[in-house]
């Protein structure tokens, strides 16, 4: 190869590169969601072990068939036209190099989209192989041998007999693939990893034959058309047709593929809008086949800005980023609030919720079983963050706790339950037992808190939270499209999967009809739940945030912001609300807006708008907040004139349950490179800051107790003890080696890793000693 030759290779593939970015970003971005990410591995997963309803399922499965041939052949086609208007406007001035390559890229785009999936499936038995450490390696290897097996086809299809043999092998894999479908889904083959992969490897046989026969074809009419005059279309939609391949640059001759390609893109918008705006569609279809689904539009859509910038002669993807940044753009981010009125509710109720103090005295007046105790056990519960990972094990050690006491009304652990404290998913997890709790009102005592828990949690949260993400709140963005999105953003799209979720256990967790100003304590009225705190985190000013069911006084809870006091008057918010508002982590979840008076508390204020994100910022186990309601709480048994605070308040034997959902190992330190220490430090020093703060704030929370603990003899609790329930391994106990994980972390869980937490359940061994006790 002389060099000129090379140069113009380059040339030409870099050229490429630039043209069919969309395309291949979307192959990039498929490639290291579903082999580098747990969370992608998680969704291969989920996707084979789907169980239900054989018409379910089939559809389903024929949902993800339509989302490969969808992704694959928007990228090939989309990419074509792009090369089309490219190669018409270069004209006599490209070289037949240039050619060759705007011819053979889109298909190799094709290639790229099914290698994906079969890479990406094939890390499945083989997790920590090199295949899932180099995946792009193996891309590149598969691409370049496809690329061969391109030229001998292109060489194969142009032979008669061998044309004929071809095409009869095209025709029947077409319709083997939809038996192939039906009879995957009848014997449950999609659940096994090597049939799965058979199918993904015909379509990809089958894409390979239909290209290139498709190249033959185009050749021959091509022939064709040169000895026919050209006779122009009568009919509407011919019209319709022919002048928009005329507008693309499309050749006549290819007006069956272009018509092919409309109708694949009508179904698989089809499918695309109903997953965003029907909930049950979504969650049938599941988030797998989605983010193919939504791969295909995104890069449809930014093909055709390529398309248009390349007619034009002008990047139109430019002014589209300045506009999107510097002109206004609607937020569809306020949290969803709701009129205290018209629910028959006091205006003032969130004004009138009981003190710290007074909530501590009516606990302890309730419990007049402690003056026959020598002593009296008071749980608190703090829960770290982790998404579904962290709200499924939260709920099932609770509900377990719960179901072991059912037999004891007395000592129901409900009943010793003082306060459930949680960020992100932990937050999630405790309002489920919490709603529990509520919901179980007048209901006979029976075992069942942590079924409940399980089964609910189980469920798809992230398919229409996605939709919502990869669909109207990206073309938010896009200035005119944004004036005809909905409201309704991603954030309000996970409440509502947590709303409207199967919930038709003994105990139900009742998202759908609980509202927090139920949740509430009073002045002046006994409260029997446990104090709820869900933590969350201010943008502006990095403030810690709370939403409590007891007023968040100064005195003790220093600067933290008392988030229901924000309300305007007369507003509410639902329990989901609430959850969500402390599990709102970007990207996932956007910042939620709160508009509340410049003076909290005197309306017709000035208003101004609070952010609220993730609880997990500042403060990812919610230890903060307990730590000074305990401050509180020694200083009402000490001081308090009240015999009854002070001789019940000295026989509690204070417990902090603090679940944990992530390893507990200590981070491996690798050194970095020169150019990563200069350009990237102080970003990588502020991730692992944002790390380790809640390390360290859990440690300082661990030495509190312990200090607590030692003053016990003379003042405040009769004794306090911490217990982690670490759902990894524990590294106190060096017994405990069965529960390394991994344990994905994501708004939805496969059963693999599912039933890895539920083994967890019966061998966790802190949990087991408390069941005992």
């Amino acid at each position: 190869m002389n060099r000129p030759y090379l140069i113009r290779f380059l040339a030409n593939l870099l050229r490429c590169f630039w043209i069919f970015f969309p395309s291949l970003v979307f192959i990039v971005l498929a490639l290291l969601c579903f082999t580098q990410l747990p969370q992608g591995k998680d969704l291969l997963i989920s996707f084979t072990e789907t169980d239900g309803p054989f018409s379910s399922l089939l559809l389903s499965k024929g949902i993800f068939l339509v989302a490969i041939v969808f992704w694959v052949y928007v990228s090939w086609y989309s990419s074509r036209i792009v090369a089309y208007i490219k190669e018409y406007q270069r004209g006599p001035q490209a070289d037949e190099l240039e050619k060759r390559f705007l011819h053979r890229f889109p298909r190799i785009i094709g290639y790229g989209c099914l290698l994906v999936l079969l890479l990406s499936l094939s890390t499945l038995p083989f997790y920590n192989s090199w295949l899932t450490r180099q995946p792009f390696l193996f891309l590149i290897c598969g691409v370049l041998l496809l690329w061969q097996i391109d030229k001998q086809l292109i060489r194969l299809s142009s032979y008669a007999r061998e044309g004929r043999f071809l095409r009869v092998l095209l025709t029947v894999i077409a319709v083997l693939i939809p038996v192939m479908v039906v009879s995957y889904t009848a014997f449950g083959w999609f659940k096994k990893v090597g049939f799965l992969l058979a199918f993904v490897f015909i379509l990809l046989i089958a894409y390979m034959l239909y290209i290139n026969l498709r190249r033959h074809r185009m050749e021959v009419l091509e022939k064709r058309a040169q000895r026919v005059t050209q006779v122009t279309p009568t009919r509407g939609w011919e019209k319709i047709a022919y002048r928009s391949m005329r507008f693309l640059r499309l050749p006549t001759e290819e007006a069956s593929y272009f018509v092919a390609f409309n109708i694949i893109c009508a179904v698989g918008l089809l499918a695309y809008a109903a997953g965003i705006f029907i909930l049950s569609a979504s969650t049938l279809m599941g988030p797998f086949p989605f983010v193919l689904l939504a791969f295909a539009v995104l890069l449809g859509f930014g093909n055709i800005i390529t398309a248009m910038s390349c007619r034009a002669g002008i990047s139109l993807h430019f002014f589209i980023f300045v506009f999107a940044a510097f002109l206004p753009t609607p937020d569809h981010h306020r949290v969803r609030t709701a009129s205290l009125q018209a629910r028959h509710q006091p205006v003032n109720i969130y004004q009138q919720r009981q003190s710290i103090q007074e909530y501590f005295s009516r606990w302890l007046s309730a419990r007049p079983e402690i003056d026959t105790m020598s002593q009296y056990p008071m749980y608190m519960v703090l829960a770290n963050g982790g998404a579904s990972r962290s709200a499924y094990w939260v709920a099932s050690v609770l509900g377990r706790l719960e179901d072991a006491s059912i037999n004891q009304p007395t000592a129901r652990f409900s009943r010793e339950l003082f306060s459930l404290s949680g960020s992100s998913g932990g937050g999630v997890g405790i309002a489920t037992f919490y709603a529990m709790l509520l919901q179980q009102k007048n209901k006979a005592p029976i075992k069942g808190f942590e079924t409940a828990a399980r089964d609910y949690l189980r469920q798809d949260f992230l398919t229409f939270t996605l939709a919502r993400m990869l669909g109207p709140d990206f073309f938010n963005y896009i200035p005119g499209i944004n004036l005809l999105i909905p409201d309704d953003d991603r954030a309000d799209a996970l409440e509502k999967a947590f709303e409207k979720a199967a919930d038709k256990n003994y105990y139900r967790i009742g998202f759908d009809s609980t509202w927090f100003d139920q949740c509430v304590t009073q002045t002046g009225v006994d409260h029997h739940l446990p104090i709820l705190f869900i933590n969350s985190t201010r943008v502006r000013d990095g403030n810690p945030a709370v939403l409590s069911t007891i007023r968040l006084d100064s005195d003790f809870y220093n600067k933290r912001v008392d988030l229901l006091a924000l309300l305007q008057q007369d507003k509410t918010i639902r329990l989901s609300t609430a959850s969500i508002l402390g599990a709102r982590f970007p990207f996932i979840s956007p910042a939620g807006r709160i508009d509340s008076y410049l003076t909290p508390g005197i309306p017709n204020d000035t208003l101004v708008a609070n952010y609220f994100v993730d609880g997990g910022y500042f403060d990812n186990s919610g230890a903060g907040v307990v730590q000074e309601m305990i401050r509180a709480l020694l200083i009402s048994i000490n001081n308090s004139p009240d015999s009854v605070i002070h001789s019940r308040g000295r026989k509690l034997a204070l417990k902090v349950l603090h679940i944990t959902n992530s390893p507990q190992s200590a981070t491996p330190l690798q050194p970095i490179g020169p150019f990563v220490n200069d350009a990237l430090a102080p970003l990588l020093t502020i991730t692992g800051a944002y790390d380790m703060q809640t390390t360290i704030n859990d440690q300082r929370f661990i030495t509190y107790i312990e200090d607590v603990n030692r003053r016990s003899s003379t003042e405040g609790f009769q004794r306090a003890e911490y217990i982690p329930i670490h759902l990894y391994n524990d590294p106190a106990i060096k017994t405990d080696t069965s529960s390394k994980g991994p344990y994905v972390m994501d708004w939805y869980i496969s059963d693999s890793v599912r039933n890895q937490m539920d083994r967890r359940l019966l061998t966790q061994p802190r949990l087991q000693q408390l069941l005992q006790r």
